[in-house]
């Protein structure tokens, strides 16, 4: 019982119900996963713990973003990935930044993680033709998406 209260009360922040719907054109297809990693990211904002826990296992992988020369073309390295993210012009969309400050909604990254649906960018946008992020891999659970929004809310630090 005290497992389902502690549980229960870490989820009350994420998101539910219609934004957990799995279209496209109506907002992102994250769940609230109760794994370990995903709960872990409710209590985390920083990018060292982003980097290894997020960006590690999900997009710096070999051939992705592991290098600037991975077909991806961004470095997602820890100790990398802020330089090749904050206020960095897409290669996919040259006239959006990857992470702008305090601007989840400007911010490609999250667009391309499929935080939102296209239309709520600013300004409005298209889903990527290559396809959302992490391609060929789970999308990422709403626990973790939240940490890359809080990270962006507050400035986007080199931590």
């Amino acid at each position: 019982m005290i497992r389902f209260v502690l549980v229960a009360s870490l989820l009350i922040g994420c998101r539910t119900s219609l934004e957990n719907a799995p279209d496209a054109s109506v907002g992102t297809g994250c769940k609230v996963d109760t794994t370990a990693a995903c709960m872990a990211a409710t209590t985390h904002s920083d990018l060292a713990w982003i980097e290894q826990n997020i960006f590690t296992p999900s997009c710096a992988i070999p051939g992705c973003h592991s290098s600037p020369t991975d077909v991806g073309k961004l470095d997602l390295r820890a100790g990398k990935s802020h330089d090749a993210l904050v206020g960095i012009a897409s290669q996919l969309e040259t006239t959006r930044k990857l992470v702008v400050l305090n601007d989840i909604h400007s911010s490609y990254l999250m667009l391309m993680l499929h935080d939102f649906a296209p239309a709520m960018a600013t300004p409005p946008g298209t889903a990527p033709g290559i396809g959302y992020m992490p391609l060929g891999l789970p999308e990422l659970c709403c626990q973790k998406l939240e940490a890359v929004e809080r990270w962006i809310m507050a400035g986007a630090p080199a931590n």
